[in-house]
């Protein structure tokens, strides 16, 4: 909504688009309040002390677009406050990931609460006190995420130097990794994405030219489906590229033609103008068994990103795997064949065997025309087997919290058909919320139901 509103798109349609949107946002956002004040992953005390940062930072983007209540913003701040160490540091309060493992984990919380604190708009004591911290110990932000952490939180009177020496350079492009994890947990391809994004954010703001290399590889990062993989590394791109986003185009339209094989598709695309280069235009290509040849040729010589992607669909027993996965799910019915006044028993069982994480999810295939028993799952919930649980008409999610290597987990649930039906249930699938990589699924069955007497 601030980027329309900059861009002078937000037309009155547009608003209320977006205040419908924000508004079931934010109320959602607080029932992840605490009593007493702070977030946590599932509303249930104790807060924790980096939720608690991002839902500041969060609740503060929100209200320059959109009114909300600051009193949830005010509690959070007195319970980061009260947290504060007398070094100014703030703790590591629980041993969610790899910083723990760092030999000083209080400079990565430290620097995300003093960042979150001051994009909200704080500069008191606190943050002053975490300011002195952070630069008494910055030049001990080894790992390229904490040094782009440290960077956010001091701002401009960071040395940037320090942060184009850690780039991997491809071409016109360039990433930074991580040996660690991030904020919210994530490793490999989505560790990296964000340290990237925060990077790129941190390089934008102290006039680095690096900064366009990081927004390129970035931009050619995103995935078909428009996100980079995870919600926070989406969240955190989409703040990179609005912070390093450049001026708007001359008022001169720009052809843009499209070649499939050496046949221009005619009105693929509309000429680029003020009024539309920031909107993305999409075109079907009809291609041909084995190698094609696209081509897009522009009018102007602007830096235009695209991205061609395929989708197909293959019978599940030549479906590829997973070639190797920390985690396993297998579902097992009582029977596949039954009648419709019969109960269909079920036993998921997943098994880890990686390192330690958080935030594992398992998505269990529902089959058309049946029913769930919800009683087993709200009971799993408060002997704190799930964390959580949400339904759909076609799968049961299931979130589990911290997750150590060698746990197994055995879940009996029942289903109930509706009506005869012969069908194949959707698979089942278990992934790591912020590591999606790492997933494995479930093998798909055949059911049918009978009228029966």
């Amino acid at each position: 909504m601030s980027y329309l509103e900059k861009s002078g798109q937000l037309t009155p349609v547009w608003r209320m688009k977006c205040e419908a949107a924000l508004n079931a946002s934010y109320q959602r956002l607080m029932t992840f309040e605490v009593g007493g004040g702070g977030l946590d992953w599932y509303g249930r005390a104790p807060a924790k002390t980096i939720l608690t940062a991002y839902g500041i930072m969060e609740l503060a983007d929100m209200n320059r677009v959109y009114p909300i209540d600051t009193g949830v913003i005010d509690r959070a701040k007195k319970l980061l406050d009260g947290r504060q160490g007398a070094d100014g540091a703030w703790p590591l309060d629980v041993p969610m990931h790899t910083w723990s493992r760092l030999s000083d984990s209080s400079l990565p919380v430290t620097a995300y609460v003093v960042w979150a604190l001051r994009e909200a708009g704080y500069e008191d004591e606190p943050v002053r006190r975490g300011m002195e911290y952070l630069r008494a110990r910055e030049s001990e932000a080894a790992d390229p995420y904490v040094r782009a952490l440290v960077a956010l939180a001091i701002g401009r009177g960071y040395d940037v130097k320090r942060l184009e020496e850690g780039a991997l350079i491809e071409g016109d492009a360039a990433f930074w990794a991580t040996s660690g994890e991030g904020l919210c947990h994530s490793r490999g391809d989505a560790a990296v994405v964000e340290t990237t994004a925060l990077t790129a954010i941190a390089l934008s703001r102290g006039g680095s030219p690096m900064a366009s290399k990081a927004l390129t590889w970035l931009t050619r990062a995103r995935g078909m489906d428009g996100t980079w993989g995870t919600t926070q590394g989406t969240i955190l791109a989409l703040k990179a590229l609005l912070e390093g986003a450049g001026p708007t185009p001359s008022d001169v339209p720009v052809g843009i033609r499209l070649r499939v094989n050496g046949k221009e598709i005619v009105g693929a695309f509309q000429k680029l103008s003020i009024d539309n280069f920031d909107v993305v235009q999409q075109a079907e290509i009809p291609v041909r068994p084995g190698q094609n040849e696209i081509e897009l040729e522009s009018d102007a010589l602007y830096r235009i990103s695209y991205q061609i992607a395929g989708r197909y669909y293959l019978p599940w027993a030549i479906a590829p795997r997973p070639e190797s996965s920390p985690l396993s799910i297998e579902v097992a019915y009582d029977r596949t064949d039954l009648e419709l006044t019969d109960t269909l028993r079920c036993i998921a069982t997943l098994a880890y065997r990686g390192k330690e994480t958080f935030m594992v999810i398992a998505d269990l295939g529902i089959p058309p025309g049946f029913t769930p028993d919800t009683d087993v799952f709200e009971r799993l919930v408060s002997d704190r087997t799930i964390d959580k649980y949400s339904m759909t008409g076609r799968q049961i999610t299931l979130y589990f919290g911290k997750v150590v290597p060698g746990r197994m987990i055995r879940i009996e649930y029942a289903l109930r058909p509706r009506f005869p039906i012969f069908a194949q249930d959707p698979r089942s699938a278990a992934y790591e919320y912020y590591t999606p990589q790492n997933q494995a699924f479930g093998v798909p069955r055949k059911i049918r139901v009978r009228p029966g007497k």
